[in-house]
C-alpha cells in the first residue's frame, strides 16, 4: 500500500481528496501539508498533518518524513480575485514538484488545474487561466531534469460537493450558493460539472499510477485525456476526460 501527500485539505477539492484516501484500501499513509489543523484528519490513524507555513521551501527534516511517497495531489488553491494567485498557483506548485521529485524513483505529481485554463493565452485570457496554464507548462518541462517525475494536469470544471458534503471546505455562504447552483448545472450542463467523489477517485488513481507511459496511454487516451509528448509520463485530463474515466 502507498504513501501519498495532500495539500489544500481545508478546501472543497482537497477535502474530497482526503476523504477518498482515508477510505482507500490502496493508501496506507497520508501526509497532509497545511498551514492550520485539519479537523477532517482528526482521529485518523493513517493521516499525519504537517503544519507547514512556507510552501516555497521544504526543509530536510520534512522531506525525510515524506520519503517514499509515490505521489502528491496538489489541491492548494486560492480565489481568482485574490492578489496572491500567481505565487500560490505557480510558485508553490513548482517548488513542491521540484522538492518531491527525489522522494521516490517514480513520483506522480497531480496538479489540480481548472476548466478554461490555456497554455496559449490571448489578450483577453483571465489571469487564473494564464497562470495555471503557465504552471502546467513549467511542470511538464521539469520532467527533463527529473526523469522519475510524472505530471498529471487535471482540469475539473464546477466542483460539485453537494451530494457528498465534507467536514472542511468553504464557508457556509459559499456552500449554500453552491448547493443551489449544482442541481441546475447537473441538469442543463452536466459536462460543466465535476462531482467531488469521482474527481477524488480519479486523482487518487493518478497519484498511485505505476504503469509505463505506453500502458497508461493505451488505457486512458481518448476524449478529454491526452498523454503529452516526452520520454516520461505527462497527462492532461480535461473535465470530459475525468467524467469519461469515472463512467459519468
Amino acid at each position: 500500500m502507498a504513501h501519498v501527500i495532500l495539500t489544500g485539505c481545508t478546501g472543497t477539492a482537497g477535502s474530497a481528496m482526503l476523504a477518498q484516501c482515508i477510505k482507500s484500501s490502496k493508501v496506507a499513509q497520508i501526509s497532509v501539508l497545511s498551514r492550520r489543523p485539519v479537523k477532517q484528519a482528526e482521529g485518523q490513524d493513517k493521516v499525519k498533518v504537517h503544519i507547514h507555513q512556507d510552501f516555497r521551501s521544504y526543509p530536510d527534516s520534512l522531506l525525510s518524513e515524506l520519503k517514499g511517497a509515490i505521489g502528491c495531489i496538489w489541491a492548494l488553491g486560492i480565489s481568482t480575485t485574490q492578489v496572491k494567485l500567481e505565487a500560490i498557483t505557480y510558485d508553490y506548485a513548482l517548488a513542491a514538484a521540484k522538492a518531491f521529485a527525489s522522494l521516490n524513483p517514480l513520483f506522480n505529481f497531480v496538479y489540480l488545474s481548472g476548466d478554461g485554463v490555456t497554455r496559449t493565452p490571448g489578450r483577453f485570457t483571465p489571469l487564473f487561466a494564464r497562470v495555471k496554464g503557465e504552471a502546467e507548462t513549467s511542470l511538464l518541462a521539469m520532467r527533463s531534469d527529473a526523469p522519475g517525475l510524472r505530471i498529471w494536469n487535471v482540469r475539473p470544471a464546477f466542483i460539485d460537493e453537494s451530494q457528498n458534503p465534507l467536514k472542511d471546505g468553504p464557508d457556509m455562504l459559499v456552500k449554500r450558493l453552491s448547493y443551489r447552483i449544482a442541481p441546475l448545472l447537473r441538469t442543463v450542463w452536466p459536462n460543466g460539472v465535476t462531482p467531488t467523489s469521482p474527481l477524488a477517485a480519479i486523482s487518487e488513481d493518478c497519484a498511485l499510477e505505476t504503469d509505463s507511459k505506453d500502458e497508461v496511454k493505451a488505457r486512458i487516451q481518448g476524449k478529454g485525456a491526452t498523454v503529452e509528448e516526452g520520454d516520461t509520463l505527462g497527462v492532461l485530463l480535461a473535465n470530459t476526460g475525468i467524467r469519461r474515466l469515472a463512467g459519468l
